[in-house]
């Protein structure tokens, strides 16, 4: 019989955590694992499940603690009996799965750092919840250590750096068309930024950059999010015109990435970015802020440029030397690409997942007998 992993997330649509779930689907051993996905609603991530061949159920939930939504997850819990849940977010579904009796992983994507609001540095409250988690699983050695430091047993949390897909093959001509395509002209120099129009993600910083480069430089930012309208009032403030072209939520970033010339990762706060590994994937250097796990895919001046968060002059400098420098800035895409398939693949991601549920689940047992000897 196949373990059934019944993961849950708070989502309905699709970013980087959503992405790593679809990724350890379809890279995942079906014959020894079946997996269900509670979706937050109907959307994009339910959508893609299905066509994976997995099965997607729906809990709406109205806010973090809703009842309702609660009491469905532990009838669903109790119909279909799953050998593990694994949690992205929403860890009162862990207190749910723990109290039926089910072993419990989660997904450590956030650092509680200084940047975020105090509700979620309670230790304490932070503490009491973990109790129903068995192992975590955390995308970076940053992101371990910082619970380690706040008390963590560090036997209990492993770090799998997320994977990648190679790029796929396109034609000759299709930088060129993708820019035709986003209004770009062929000799401008295109910086790319991809993510949630949130002020974690530095949007405002990258903004600011912009009004500081040559003028054949040019950025394009695609999501969308609550400050979209906040950052494209001030694109319009600073004067940054076709400099700033924003796109909105689309399904290709990857193909922007291919025809840009670097990738730009301003955040203030990020364990380690799947745009990272998906710009080194197109070969393309990345600057990012120099936060959590990010220096554990970027080496300064190897694959890219590390920058201090919050900091829209050296980011600055930083895209205006590889603006200036071409052949540089090829280099180290190449060094991102050699990274991205010799460490990176999507394999490798999905096997130690599933090494981590055989491990937990033997653990589990061990547990079991040794209780029954006892009795």
């Amino acid at each position: 019989m196949a373990t059934r992993i019944l993961h849950v997330t708070e989502a309905c649509r699709i970013a980087g955590t959503e992405q790593s779930l679809l990724m350890l689907l379809d890279n995942s051993d079906r014959v020894q694992f079946e997996h269900v996905v509670v979706c937050r609603g109907e959307g994009m991530l339910k959508d893609e499940v299905e066509r994976r061949g997995a099965r997607a159920v729906v809990i709406t939930r109205l806010g973090k603690a809703d009842p309702l939504a609660l009491l469905r997850f532990g009838g669903l819990v109790a119909r279909l009996q799953p050998h593990i849940v694994h949690i992205y977010g929403g860890r009162l579904e862990a207190v749910v799965a723990k109290a039926l009796g089910v072993p419990v992983v989660e997904r450590k994507n956030v650092c509680r750092n200084s940047y975020y609001r105090p509700l979620i540095n309670f230790r304490a409250a932070d503490h009491m919840l973990a109790r129903c988690v068995d192992v975590s699983i955390s995308p970076a050695e940053a992101v371990k250590s910082h619970y380690v430091e706040r008390g963590y047993d560090p036997q209990t949390i492993s770090v799998v750096y997320n994977g990648v897909s190679p790029a796929p093959r396109r034609e000759k001509d299709h930088a060129a068309k993708k820019r035709a395509e986003l209004g770009i002209a062929p000799d401008c120099f295109l910086v790319a930024f991809a993510g949630r129009m949130v002020q974690a993600k530095g949007v405002d910083v990258l903004l600011a950059a912009m009004a500081q480069v040559p003028d054949r430089v040019s950025c394009v930012l695609v999501g969308d999010g609550p400050h979209a309208a906040e950052y494209c009032r001030q694109a319009g403030s600073l004067g940054l015109g076709a400099k700033a072209i924003f796109t909105g939520y689309r399904h290709d970033t990857r193909d922007i990435f291919a025809c840009a010339d670097l990738v730009a990762v301003p955040s203030k706060s990020e364990p380690l970015a799947n745009v990272v590994l998906e710009a080194m994937a197109e070969g393309k250097p990345v600057i990012a802020t120099e936060v959590e796990g990010m220096p554990e895919a970027v080496e300064h001046e190897v694959n890219g440029l590390l920058v201090p968060p919050d900091d829209c002059s050296m980011l600055a400098a930083a895209i205006t030397r590889l603006a200036a420098d071409p052949d540089e800035a090829r280099r180290m895409g190449a060094a991102g690409l050699a990274h991205a398939h010799s460490v990176l693949s999507p394999e490798r991601m999905a096997r130690e997942t599933e090494e981590i549920y055989r491990r937990l689940l033997q653990t589990v047992n061990e547990r079991k007998c040794n209780a029954a000897r006892c009795r």
